[in-house]
């Protein structure tokens, strides 16, 4: 795919609940060619919340966490790090990617103001977490949800730990 990712609107999802939690969840990239408003993550989700879209690994947060997918998307904010790498789940962020996506999550952060970001991937917590971190913000990597062999136990554990690091931070203004 050879669409630069400024050829798509940028709408990140931000759930209507999300300033009572202050979560953003941070995954790693979006693949795959969209029409109409599934090509941004707040259209996407919107169409996954109504059932017009299937998305396991949507379901999959929302179930490890053990909360409902409304009761989930609803709370928390969401977007990918690396934007548009391909067509297929087969193609990768390259290092230029993470490195190109630094400025957009630094925006995002000073934008929304989050209490805490759960970082979905360990290869692209490289890139984002210290972005995080030198951004004054907890943070929790967890091993990428669609990996082989992750438990919803281990989903659940690093959801509850970031919960545990966002309850010490004040609560972000309305």
């Amino acid at each position: 795919m050879n669409q630069s990712t400024a050829a798509y609107p940028e709408k990140v999802w931000v759930g209507p609940n999300f300033r009572s939690l202050g979560i953003f969840v941070l995954g790693e990239s979006w693949y795959g060619d969209f029409s109409k408003d599934l090509v941004t993550d707040d259209g996407y989700i919107q169409a996954y919340l109504a059932g017009k879209v299937v998305d396991s690994l949507y379901t999959r947060l929302a179930n490890g966490v053990g909360l409902d997918k409304t009761t989930f998307w609803s709370s928390i904010m969401f977007t990918n790090y690396v934007q548009r790498v391909g067509p297929t789940r087969k193609d990768r962020p390259t290092r230029d990617h993470y490195v190109t996506a630094a400025a957009r999550l630094e925006r995002l952060l000073s934008e929304h103001a989050p209490r805490g970001v759960w970082i979905l991937g360990v290869e692209q917590a490289a890139h984002s977490e210290p972005i995080v971190r030198a951004a004054g913000i907890p943070v929790q990597v967890v091993v990428h949800p669609s990996s082989y062999g992750v438990r919803h136990a281990t989903l659940k554990a690093s959801w509850e730990a970031l919960q545990a690091k966002v309850v010490g931070s004040p609560a972000v203004p309305q």
